[in-house]
């Protein structure tokens, strides 16, 4: 989870304000149960990150299990959007 990237900046945001969370307890080794995001709140959060940047998340890979943390969401989208500039360029 690069901080200084911009977009990844503009994702924690996002999430932050959607699950009410400070952003300052996101960090990318803090499980998202921890933060209170319950499973049923985790894919609420993945439909408004497809619906805010455009993209499309599988249901399978990295955000299917119970032990998914912040970095591994935040750098998912990262990666998803990344690809969809690669393809728009």
């Amino acid at each position: 989870m690069q901080t200084d990237d911009p977009a990844v900046a503009e994702i924690v945001d996002f999430i932050s304000g959607e699950v009410g969370v400070d952003k300052s307890l996101l960090t990318p080794e803090t499980p998202v149960a921890e933060l209170g995001i319950s499973s049923l709140d985790l894919i609420e959060t993945i439909f408004k990150l497809e619906g805010r940047f455009g993209i499309e998340i599988p249901n399978d890979g990295p955000l299917s299990g119970n032990d998914v943390t912040v970095g591994t969401l935040v750098d998912h989208v990262a990666e998803l959007l990344a690809a969809q500039k690669g393809k728009t360029a």
